[in-house]
């Protein structure tokens, strides 16, 4: 059975429509990726996998975990998405795109990905009502979103 060897949660403020991970020595911004990550909530290309969020004025949160084999599927998050990453340096780059970038650090590898989201429809609604960053900022970190990262076999 599968066990989690590592968690790692932030905030990340989604620009452009979302956010990017990837290891830090991938060529990245791979523009192919958009229109997937559009219709299925997210893409990737096995160098870099593109989020996309429902909102740009809330920051959501973000959990990584790495398991030594596949986990089963978490509990209460929606649409899983099975990817595959990259990761030869094991420095994993969270991008907001033109806000910042900063990484943190898995054990290098192949990994197969699977990501998930919940809240996403909560923010939203209240975010096209205000349109005011100060009237919605108590929602920081309802839209989540789950990476979590297995050795490729």
């Amino acid at each position: 059975m599968a066990h989690r060897l590592t968690e790692y949660e932030t905030l990340v403020m989604p620009d452009y429509g979302g956010f990017d991970l990837y290891d830090m020595d991938s060529d990245v911004r791979d523009n192919a990726l958009t229109i997937p990550a559009y219709e299925h909530g997210a893409a990737g290309n096995g160098y870099e996998i593109c989020v996309v969020t429902k909102q740009t004025q809330v920051k959501v949160k973000l959990h990584i975990e790495t398991w030594s084999g596949e986990p089963p599927l978490p509990h209460d998050w929606e649409s899983y998405l099975a990817l595959a990453l990259e990761m030869p340096t094991g420095h994993l780059v969270i991008s907001e795109r033109t806000r910042g970038a900063w990484e943190t650090v898995i054990p290098p590898g192949h990994y197969q990905a699977r990501i998930a989201h919940r809240g996403r429809d909560l923010v939203q609604p209240a975010v096209i009502i205000t349109g005011r960053p100060e009237e919605v900022a108590h929602l920081e970190g309802v839209e989540e979103y789950l990476l979590q990262l297995w050795p490729r076999t």
